[in-house]
């Protein structure tokens, strides 16, 4: 298993990301430059995310939070976002800035919960018996 403190695989029409602990800028940076690479690499084909970030920590300060807010990725073909959290996550923000704000334009609405059961089911909502499969594997990580 990869020692970063995150994972961001495709699985047919799916992307999961697993975000844990404490985060630098660093991490940062290379989280969201993984991520664009991963985004680029759908080629237009739409996908669902599904974030795991139970015990994702981010710094509170005003520098982190001002790189994040001019970060701009193409999501033009994403069809949803779930995210599992738990209550050491700290992502309001987050919510806030990129899905509540005027100048979003996405397609679809964030669905957040902190009980995996509940992310399950809305997962099935996305995907297909295979990729469920390997979602309840991948969840159990």
């Amino acid at each position: 298993m990869s020692t970063t403190p995150f994972q961001i695989e495709q699985f047919r029409n799916c992307m999961l990301v697993a975000l844990r602990g404490k985060w630098t800028m660093s991490t940062n940076i290379q989280y969201l430059a993984k991520l664009s690479e991963s985004l680029k690499a759908r080629q237009g084909r739409p996908f669902h995310l599904f974030v795991d970030m139970r015990g994702w920590q981010i710094p509170k300060s005003d520098n982190f939070n001002q790189i994040k807010s001019s970060i701009t990725l193409d999501r033009r073909n994403q069809l949803s976002e779930l995210w599992l959290e738990n209550d050491e996550t700290d992502a309001e923000h987050i919510a806030r800035r990129f899905f509540n704000s005027p100048s979003t334009k996405l397609g679809f609405t964030l669905f957040r919960t902190k009980n995996v059961s509940d992310f399950i089911t809305h997962c099935e909502d996305k995907a297909d018996d295979v990729v469920m499969e390997y979602v309840r594997s991948w969840i159990a990580l």
